[in-house]
């Protein structure tokens, strides 16, 4: 094949293109569940329980060992929480997942539309999983920023092991979650220890 052959019209190719532009999920078919507590006029616990003691955030921890797409937040409602569930295909099977004292407020198709509250939590679900994988690969958290620290006597001379990278979300058409990895080189960091 000649040179000639691979040239298209504006002089590149696609094998000269990079992007940090990244397609994640295809919306169609997605499903979700939200849930809060009905012990208490929709509020958790009144007074502030661990976290294995309070039904919403058992639950959470519960969907996270099952590896179901979910997000916890706080209602405006002082100390209420909700619990959302997001899914393609089939219903997931929650028995034993979602706490007995939590109920249903709300059940959502794609072919009844996404609204903005729901397409957040469903980023901020995404970016818990993205967090989640990056821990397991030893990296930590400052900011919006996800850094690999150094190891206690590692020089840092290999910086392109410790880039840091940050995640901004985004609806790309009607249907496409894409995210944007944007990626910086930081000062070295390391994990605090009983030396120092």
């Amino acid at each position: 094949m000649t040179a000639a052959a691979n040239w298209v019209a504006n002089g590149a190719s696609l094998e000269d293109c990079h992007s940090n532009l990244f397609s994640l999920a295809e919306l169609t078919g997605i499903k979700w569940r939200r849930y809060n507590f009905g012990g208490h006029g929709d509020c958790g616990p009144i007074i502030s329980a661990p976290a294995q003691d309070d039904p919403i955030l058992l639950s959470f921890i519960r969907c996270l060992q099952a590896n179901l797409l979910c997000v916890w937040r706080r209602d405006v409602k002082p100390d209420c929480k909700e619990l959302w569930i997001f899914w393609w295909g089939d219903e997931p099977n929650l028995v034993g997942v979602i706490h007995h004292e939590l109920q249903v407020v709300e059940e959502g198709l794609w072919e009844n539309g996404l609204s903005y509250e729901c397409r957040t939590l469903l980023f901020k679900a995404i970016h818990n999983l993205l967090e989640r994988c990056l821990m397991d690969k030893n990296f930590v958290r400052i900011g919006k920023w996800f850094v690999r620290p150094y190891e206690k006597d590692e020089k840092p001379v290999n910086k392109s092991e410790h880039l840091s990278c940050a995640f901004t979300f985004f609806l790309h058409g009607e249907s496409n979650v894409c995210t944007s990895v944007e990626i910086a080189q930081h000062q070295p960091i390391y994990l605090i220890n009983e030396e120092h």
